[in-house]
Formats: structure tokens, sequence, C-alpha cells
């Protein structure tokens, strides 16, 4: 990879984390609420809900340890 590309890597790493924290648990939610909620219909906004709560907690993650990684490099390169 040249150099003038060389800041692309982190940040498609960094989007396709994001990313598959975003599908992998509501659609894992859809699929659960789905087979189990057909019996019981109050079952499948809670599986909802609880998806997108993961979904949101991971993406926190993520921040939170993409931010360190950029303050160390900043740090780094002073």
């Amino acid at each position: 990879m040249n150099k003038d590309n060389a800041w692309l890597k982190p940040v498609m790493i960094f989007y396709g984390k994001t990313t598959s924290w975003i599908v992998f648990p509501l659609v894992l939610a859809l699929l659960l609420g789905k087979y189990i909620g057909q019996a019981n219909q109050v079952l499948f906004p809670i599986f909802i809900i609880v998806g997108f709560g993961i979904s949101c907690f991971g993406i926190y993650r993520e921040i939170k340890k993409y931010k360190k990684e950029l303050e160390k490099e900043k740090n780094g390169n002073k």
C-alpha cells in the first residue's frame, strides 16, 4: 500500500467493526424473534430492543478503543 493511502486501512477496519456491531446483533435478534416470537408476540420487540442495546454497547466500545489508539499514536509522534 502506498503512503498516500496508508491512513485508509485503520479507517476501513474501524468501519468494518462498527458495521458488524450494527448488523449481527440486530439480525440475530430478528431471527430469534421470528423463531421464538411466533408463539409469544411480546418477545419479538424485546429481542429487538436487546439487540439494539448490544449494538450500542459494541459501537461505544469500538469508539473508545479507536480513540485510545489515536491518542497513543498522537502522543507517540510528538
